[in-house]
């Protein structure tokens, strides 16, 4: 088997490896929005870099709601790792606790909260990573 030098250097480049690990301690938290915390574990410019996907923790306090939005390229899928509450898909509103996964394709206007009794956690997965770019926030109803 012959392996073009370009893929060696893929292999053997610095801060490339085959697997790598990060703990959620050693991830730094941002608030992009009160009672609201997100960290980053993979993506364009995260602690584990990609440019394939991305994956990060949204943590909402309970009655805590991220505004609506859609995403202009990127599919996501939230994992609902803790808590419960609600998930607009376009006009649609989907009660979600622990263990339920939602998907979300391309240009469909979407909205996550917490319940007024719960704070709710979950992971959101992008592919193509989360980029400013992609984001569109809606204007509010």
């Amino acid at each position: 088997m012959k392996i073009s030098l370009g893929i060696l250097s893929l292999l053997f480049a610095p801060g490339f490896a085959a697997a790598q690990v990060v703990h959620p301690d050693h991830v730094p938290a941002i608030y992009p929005a009160p009672g609201s915390t997100l960290q980053e574990f993979i993506g364009i410019g995260a602690a584990l870099p990609s440019h394939h996907q991305s994956i990060a923790l949204f943590t909402l306090t309970a009655g805590t709601a991220y505004p609506e939005s859609y995403n202009r390229h990127s599919e996501e899928i939230f994992l609902i790792h803790e808590g419960e509450g609600t998930v607009w898909l376009g006009d649609q509103a989907n009660p979600v606790k622990a263990g339920d996964v939602i998907r979300v394709s391309p240009h469909l206007k979407h909205k996550i909260a917490a319940a007024a009794h719960s704070s709710l956690s979950f992971y959101a997965i992008s592919a193509p990573p989360f980029s400013a770019d992609d984001y569109v926030q809606t204007p509010p109803r």
